[in-house]
Parts: C-alpha cells; structure tokens; sequence
C-alpha cells in the first residue's frame, strides 16, 4: 500500500537514501560444493576379466583403496541437492597398467545432469567419457550433520565405449564396452545452503512498543506476516548462506505497518544481509527504496539440525537513517539511531 502521504513519502525516501540495499535476485536450487567422496566398489567379475588380460588397476594420487573399493574425494562442483543432478569434480584417478604400458585416468567429472549421465576424465591432454552411470535403481538421501548432505548411491557403472576402445588399442586386447566396473555411492557436501520456507520470528522490544504507542504510532503485522504470543512471524521466501559460517542472505514476505493518522509507514520484504557488516534491509512500501535495520549478530546461536538452518538472539535495532527516516515520517524527534527493535530467531528449511 505505501505511505498515504506524497511529501511523507518523499521525505522518507530521502533520508534513507543513503542505507539503501538493493533487493535480493531470485536464487536457483543449485548449490556449490565443498567436499565428499565417491566410493567405487569394482565388480569382481570384471575386476578378474582385467587381470586375466593382464591389466592391473591401481589408485592414483588422492584416490585410495580399500580391497576392492577405490575412493575418489570431492573437490567442487555444483548440485540440485533435492536429485544430485549437476556436475561434481574429483582429485586422484586410476591408473591401467600392462607390460610397461600405463594409463593415467585422473581428476574425475561426474555430470548427472546430462541427458546420458556420464563419468569423464582426464587422460593426457584430453577429457574422455570413461563410465556409463545408470540411476535407475540409485538414491537420493539427505544425511551427515544437519541431513545437509546429498547422497546419490546404488549407481551403476559401466565402461564407455570411448574408453573401452582407447583401452583395448593401448593394451593390444579386447575389451568389451558396456561391461559392468561396479557400483558407486557419492556423497557430497555443501559448501552454501538453499533455503526456501520457514519463518524469521521477531519478538518486538516491549519498551519501544510502549514508546511507539506514547507517540500515538500503532504498529501491526503486514500479511503474509503474521502475529502470535511468540512474536511477528515473517515466512522464508528464498536464500543462499555458507555453511558454518552463515554469510549470505535469507528474503522474507510479509512486513510490519507503522501508523499515526493519516499516516502509514511500510516496512516489508525484509532480507537479512550477512555479509561487511550485518544488517536487516526492509523495502518501504511499494516503491523501490530500501532502508536498512542493524542486525547485531555477537550473541547468537547458530546451526542446522534436521534441515533446518536455526540463528537465535539476534537483535534488531533502527539505524541511524531509519530512525531519521521514521521521525520525519511522523513529525517526531524521539527516535534514535540503536533503538531496539526487538530478537530475531531464523528457523529456515533447507532445500
């Protein structure tokens, strides 16, 4: 709705000029990795087919074996969480070996998102296709700390046909494609969380609610807000945060109105910005200005717990341009730069 008033909204607009913050782009389901591993478990039968022809397989660099698993860490990357479709990196490789004649396969790259899932790598200056990965019997699982992190297991693997020649003409044998290397599990971490639903629950400060009441200023809820003996509930629309750390941002709908009179403040949209300096950015009304609320993050609790990214005790106060803004807004002079506004708690879900 916006301020009723033309000039107040003008006045408004001017002083919060300068703590403006633009609003925050709409954000995808694909979040980056930071760690993991993908396990190999070799068929055996294949694994005796190999050594038959005479090819020993071994694990190179970062890779290591444990009988005939192979694990490969995760380095990077990029994923749906909700289907592990995306592109995931790896350090170490293998190396085919036979009569003096070695093949290095290394730096693996897993695409689920492509329309034939794949497995390639490096070999040489060049990155071949070197397995098949079949997700029809595979599962997507949340697990790890939090139920954050996204495991795609049961995949099975079978040799490219790419490789199966460039294996056959290295080793001067036959090597059929499409014979099957084994299962793999891959299970990766996230170095930022997607978040989408939940609510950011303010418990306003009793005092400055007795002071805004004295200065004949009436605050409610703007849906889809909405009040309870908790506090002001404001639902999560959107954000992206790092994990461990929480620097990034979480949207919100819903608002909180301001009125005196003819007069009626909104304040709405809000996005906590963790990021510098911590704030909380509140669009005005339906125009395109943006003030910013300070956002005092020294005393919170932190984590995530069942897929749910939880922040606690974050205190809320009016900066110095909103408060400039507000009291020029009612034609008052009692509100300053730190005033309490009330505690934040952020109970957000984790795509």
């Amino acid at each position: 709705m916006g301020l009723r008033s033309r000039s107040t909204h003008i006045a408004l607009a001017a002083v919060a000029a300068g703590a403006l913050a633009a609003a925050a782009p709409a954000m995808g389901a694909n979040v980056p990795l930071s760690g993991g591993s993908t396990a190999l478990q070799l068929d055996r039968n294949t694994a005796q087919v190999l050594t038959g022809a005479g090819i020993s397989v071994a694990p190179i660099g970062t890779a290591a074996a444990s009988g005939a698993q192979i694990t490969f860490p995760v380095t990077g990357g990029v994923i749906d969480p909700s289907n592990a479709a995306g592109r995931i990196a790896h350090s170490g490789g293998l190396a085919f070996s036979s009569r003096g004649t070695t093949v290095r396969a290394t730096n693996f790259l897993i695409q689920t998102n492509a329309r034939r899932p794949v497995l390639t790598a490096q070999v040489g200056a060049a990155r071949v296709p070197l397995l098949n990965l079949d997700l029809s019997k595979a599962a997507v699982l949340r697990r790890g700390a939090g139920n954050v992190e996204t495991w795609a297991v049961r995949v099975n693997t079978t040799l490219h046909p790419t490789a199966a020649r460039a294996l056959s003409a290295a080793f001067h044998t036959t090597i059929p494609a499409g014979v099957r290397i084994g299962r793999a599990d891959v299970r990766t971490k996230p170095a930022q969380l997607a978040l989408r639903g939940g609510a950011t629950t303010l418990n306003l400060d009793p005092g400055t609610a007795a002071a805004l009441t004295s200065l004949g200023v009436a605050p409610s809820v703007i849906s889809p807000g909405s009040a309870s003996a908790a506090g002001l509930a404001f639902p999560v629309t959107a954000g992206r945060v790092a994990v461990g750390t929480f620097v990034g941002r979480i949207s919100h709908s819903g608002g909180i109105a301001l009125t005196a009179g003819a007069t009626r403040v909104e304040l709405k949209n809000f996005v906590i910005i963790v990021s510098g300096t911590p704030r909380l950015s509140a669009q005005v009304g339906d125009s395109s200005t943006r003030v910013d609320l300070n956002l005092d993050l020294s005393g919170i609790r932190a984590g995530v717990s069942n897929r749910t990214a939880v922040v606690r005790d974050a205190k809320v106060s009016l900066s110095a341009g909103a408060a400039a803004a507000l009291n020029a807004a009612f034609g008052v002079s009692a509100l300053t730069e730190d005033l309490p506004l009330g505690v934040a708690d952020v109970r957000a879900k984790v795509l």
